[in-house]
């Protein structure tokens, strides 16, 4: 009888404790009007990196400092925001996020499916909040990915907005597989999967705003590296060149397809075709002719050496590595009007004009983000311009995610580690059979 009263009692106190922190909190009623316009409207994307408790790359990443700073600095200058990993896993740091845009003036959000400890798995950590009306939402979650993916449910997120009566936005964002490379190796596997995540978000797109005629925004962390890097080329060279799997991530999203996955390129059909075709355009690669850097990016110093931008929250082995994987896609389908002036910009603390320098001498990091740089985007039709402007826990967080995180993470990097030299191994033996490349699909 006692052990059933103890394991009554601890039941009841997992369920209570996982009522409180996995479930959403309640919300303050809107007290400031939903937002109209025919002149602008402000659009962020931006990966905040605010992973579960207890996961970081380094000593600590400030989790709550830099929530503070977001919403202090970042919500107040924006009408329509879409995050990546605001995880709501074992934590309330994104129900505080939701709660302060609320009382901002952001009366409608929509968020990845939360889960529960004994699901085994981690929310996909998309949140899209908006001063506009939301007048249709919709949720997808992808098949678990691989490695340390495989705890969060990735997924994409929809929100048709209603600018004002008689205009109307298709707004998704969206975070894929992550790379898993090493020695510079393309891990062939996350590749695939990222594809068959492309294409579901393809299709899901076809359903939720097939021949509306309403515009189409794409925007979030793709994790695809759209610039292309090589032996001889400096760090300091924007890449004008696109890489084969962003060019791939292109034609999936547009429904196209992808010809000639094999070395041979004798596939008759394109894989991931579909009949229903957005004509998507990267409206940054368009503005500037070359893929920005939105991670791993670099700074020179006074005497003209380089040196990483970013280090309180970048892992040491993506250190300057200039890549470009978070992205703005654009569709104005049927509709006039028409992005101009888009821009990269970084988060940088000491940049910020509207921060006194008693809070910035006690800011220990520079960015809010390890992916720092965010996108920005104007347009214009007719007589209307509308402007789209686009990451210290406490010891019970450790314990709780513990489990559920870090051994698995182990399994997956000793996994990766094997499959890791698999590849490199596969590698050489193509090299040796002489073939032109040992990175191809089947």
């Amino acid at each position: 009888m006692l052990c059933i009263s103890f394991f009554a009692l601890f039941l009841f106190s997992f369920l209570l404790f996982c009522a409180i922190f996995f479930s959403p909190a309640s919300l303050p009623s809107p007290t400031v009007p939903d937002k109209t316009t025919d002149s602008h409207a402000r659009l962020l994307t931006l990966n905040i990196f605010m992973r579960p408790p207890g996961v970081k790359n380094n000593w600590s990443d400030y989790k709550d400092d830099r929530l503070e700073y977001i919403m202090d600095y970042i919500l107040p200058e924006y009408d329509i925001i879409a995050f990546q990993e605001a995880f709501a896993f074992a934590s309330r740091r994104k129900d505080r996020l939701i709660r302060r845009a609320r009382e901002l003036g952001f009366n409608y959000h929509v968020e990845s499916p939360r889960h529960y400890p004994w699901e085994l798995a981690v929310d996909g950590g998309l949140l899209l909040i908006s001063r506009f009306p939301i007048r249709q939402s919709d949720t997808i979650e992808f098949p678990r990915g691989t490695h340390s993916d495989w705890l969060a449910i990735k997924g994409a997120l929809h929100a048709l907005i209603e600018l004002n009566p008689s205009r109307s936005l298709h707004v998704y964002t969206t975070h894929t597989q992550a790379s898993y490379d090493l020695f510079n190796v393309i891990n062939q596997g996350d590749t695939e999967i990222r594809l068959s995540q492309f294409a579901r978000l393809h299709q899901f797109m076809s359903d939720t705003a097939g021949n509306d005629g309403f515009p189409v925004m794409v925007m979030g962390d793709l994790n695809v590296d759209a610039a292309t890097h090589g032996e001889g080329i400096a760090i300091t060279q924007p890449s004008k060149e696109s890489s084969r799997e962003y060019r791939m991530l292109m034609d999936v999203l547009r429904g196209t397809g992808i010809h000639g996955l094999t070395e041979k390129g004798d596939m008759s059909t394109a894989v991931f075709e579909h009949p229903w075709k957005l004509d998507l355009t990267d409206v940054i690669y368009d503005h500037y002719g070359y893929h920005p850097v939105t991670f791993g990016d670099y700074e020179m110093d006074d005497r003209g050496n380089l040196r990483p931008a970013e280090t309180v929250l970048t892992d040491s082995d993506q250190l300057m590595t200039v890549q470009n994987i978070d992205r703005m896609l654009w569709a104005g389908r049927s509709t006039p009007v028409q992005i101009v002036d888009p821009k990269v910009e970084k988060f940088m603390v000491k940049d910020n004009l509207n921060m006194d320098e008693e809070r910035r001498a006690r800011t220990a990091f520079t960015q809010i983000s390890g992916k720092f740089l965010t996108l920005t985007a104007r347009r214009r039709g007719r007589n209307e311009i509308l402007s789209f402007s686009r990451y210290v826990f406490q010891t019970w967080e450790v314990l709780i995610f513990f489990f559920f995180f870090f051994t698995r993470s182990l399994r997956f990097k000793l996994r990766h580690a094997i499959e890791s030299i698999k590849s490199i191994c596969k590698s050489h033996q193509r090299n040796q059979a002489d073939y032109r490349s040992c990175y191809h699909y089947r």
